[in-house]
């Protein structure tokens, strides 16, 4: 039997995500115009097994395809953004038509989790099921750039609108607020609103769950999202935990259920008001006692200085929260006494067997700062002089940070009458010289 093979090239400029077609440039190949297909093969991907590829290509066995199809197979695989080279090849014979398929994966360094805000009708499970069968390329994760987020959005949409249910859907690309990279593709449904009823903690003990309840009385009623209980547990609820020294306590992803409402006599709920029941699980862990404190590093404040500034009491639960409050204190303190780069860094030694911790607090105390020079901004030169006159920290002598600040609080008695002044501090550390320089920034309000 006779059997051609054909091989296609498609350039780079074809495509405009990451994903391309290529093969070897031979001459000139007759055109496909139609055969049976009987067989759809793909390799060359770890991501994805040969029946979610031919699932994504759209291609049916027993369908007469040509070569536009594999053509528009080959683009959209491309364009997915799940794949860094698409290469196909077709063979056919009297029996039909053979598609070969040969990807190479998109780096996972390209790839962000996908985030389902709050599609409260269905479970998670319900969800990416639902999903993968309408998108067979999506695994939870979306590629930064290409079209299978949209492919995904239209998916979502596309549940919505089978279950009769309200909303449109949309999606955000989120990143940290330093900038950077992109952390993950959140999807959520707008135009619905939905009202957190109940707000559950599956995990927490009775002890727990009266702490946690007072903390979050205000979200009854708020609009519910993931996103913002995540911000929530994180700020509000994790420090609780902390300074109770469950040092390990996590929280999962929340999630919530619409609730069916019988309307009372005279009341109706429109199709966009919906009243959601939320849970936000937690793992405590265990309670760490605080078994001791060991000091390293420090010589301009003493030990017996430090220790009655840190609230470490031995026997009692570890307060993560107020150990960083008082990591605070004393670095206030050695920058009163010149040290203006000392840092304060514990380490934490648990003991799971005992559920104990202990504290080594290693101290860098950097070097001994002088004052440098006094600049004064923002006030006539009568002023000026008889702040200057007024500041007692000489150029030389060792810096105290602390200083500014008394300065300015008997500052208004130095300043015209009948002017309220605001005030900005900036210290510019010479490195090089171990000096501080001050500049007060006054301005009239």
């Amino acid at each position: 039997m006779k059997r051609i093979t054909l091989f296609i090239l498609f350039l780079s400029l074809a495509f405009p995500s990451p994903g391309r077609a290529q093969t070897h440039s031979g001459g000139k190949a007759p055109t496909l115009v139609g055969y049976k297909l009987t067989a759809v093969k793909a390799a060359g991907s770890t991501r994805y097994t040969d029946k979610e590829i031919v699932a994504a290509s759209g291609l049916q066995i027993g369908q007469t395809a040509a070569d536009a199809d594999f053509k528009e197979v080959a683009q959209r695989l491309g364009e997915s953004g799940m794949f860094k080279d698409v290469t196909y090849s077709f063979s056919y014979s009297d029996m039909g038509v053979k598609l070969d398929l040969q990807l190479t994966d998109a780096d996972q360094t390209k790839l962000v989790p996908a985030h389902f805000e709050n599609f409260v009708w269905f479970t998670d499970a319900e969800l990416l099921s639902n999903l993968q069968r309408r998108v067979p390329l999506f695994k939870q994760v979306l590629p930064v750039s290409g079209r299978l987020t949209d492919r995904v959005n239209e998916a979502l949409q596309q549940i919505l609108t089978d279950n009769h249910l309200p909303g449109r859907v949309d999606f955000t690309r989120q990143g940290r607020l330093d900038g950077g990279d992109l952390t993950g593709i959140g999807y959520r449904v707008e135009e619905v609103s939905m009202k957190i009823r109940n707000l559950e903690f599956p995990g927490a003990s009775p002890e727990q769950l009266a702490f946690l309840t007072a903390a979050v009385h205000k979200l009854i009623g708020v609009e519910y999202s993931r996103g913002a209980l995540a911000a929530v547990a994180m700020l509000d609820l994790m420090p609780l935990y902390q300074q109770r020294g469950y040092l390990k306590a996590a929280f999962a992803s929340s999630d919530a259920h619409a609730v069916k409402q019988s309307p009372a006599e005279g009341e109706s709920h429109a199709e966009d008001e919906i009243v959601v029941d939320a849970s936000l699980p937690v793992t405590p862990g265990k309670q760490y006692l605080v078994s001791g404190v060991t000091w390293k590093g420090n010589s301009a404040v003493t030990t017996d200085e430090a220790s009655h500034l840190f609230h470490l009491p031995t026997g009692q639960p570890a307060d993560a929260v107020r150990l960083a409050h008082d990591e605070e204190i004393l670095t206030t303190l050695y920058r009163s006494r010149g040290y203006m780069t000392a840092q304060v860094a514990p380490e934490i030694q648990l003991d799971d067997a005992k559920s104990t911790v202990h504290y080594d607090m290693n101290v860098t105390e950097g070097d001994l700062y002088k004052m440098g020079e006094l600049e004064i901004l923002g006030v006539d030169t009568p002023s000026k002089d008889r702040l200057h006159e007024a500041w007692t920290l000489r150029e030389g002598q060792t810096y105290d940070a602390s200083y500014t600040r008394k300065f300015l609080d008997d500052a208004p008695r130095l300043l015209p009458r009948g002017l309220q002044y605001t005030f900005k501090i900036d210290e510019e550390i010479d490195r090089k010289g171990k000096t501080v320089d001050v500049t007060i920034h006054f301005k009239v309000q």
